[in-house]
């Protein structure tokens, strides 16, 4: 994934990602939640053999990866904490074209110490509502 906008907030302690950055897609937020919307047969290319752990909750295995391409689709949109960079929380929904292939990816990350797992649905329905809104407008 390569980061080609961003908000930041407020808050004195909060993520920073520098336009331009990439990241792996088995260890992302955004990388899932464009990795689950990709047809079975790109997934099934992407996922051969392991991928590199970044941490003890990085995906590193192919089987464990399509379970949570699986919960990403059921749910709506994906789940990082802590996955890929230590310290790190992220909920991204795709942004889809008109035959629902996946163009770019919606996320809010924060701070694992602000990471609040009662607040999940709330951030999950606010990307996905966001991810959904700029798949209209570019539907137009």
């Amino acid at each position: 994934m390569v980061v080609v906008d961003r908000v930041d907030c407020d808050h004195p302690v909060r993520t920073f990602h520098t336009i331009g950055d990439t990241s792996p897609l088995h260890a992302t937020a955004t990388g899932h939640a464009i990795l689950a919307h990709l047809p079975r047969r790109e997934v099934d290319e992407f996922a051969t053999g392991t991928f590199e752990g970044y941490g003890e909750d990085t995906i590193t295995d192919a089987e464990e990866l399509r379970t949570e391409l699986q919960r990403v689709r059921e749910r709506g949109y994906a789940v990082n904490h802590n996955q890929y960079l230590q310290g790190i929380c992220a909920i991204a929904a795709p942004v889809l074209d008109g035959d629902g292939v996946p163009l770019a990816a919606v996320a809010v990350s924060l701070p694992d110490s602000r990471f609040e797992p009662g607040r999940l649905a709330e951030l999950g329905r606010l990307v996905t509502e966001t991810a959904a809104e700029i798949t209209a407008r570019h539907l137009r």
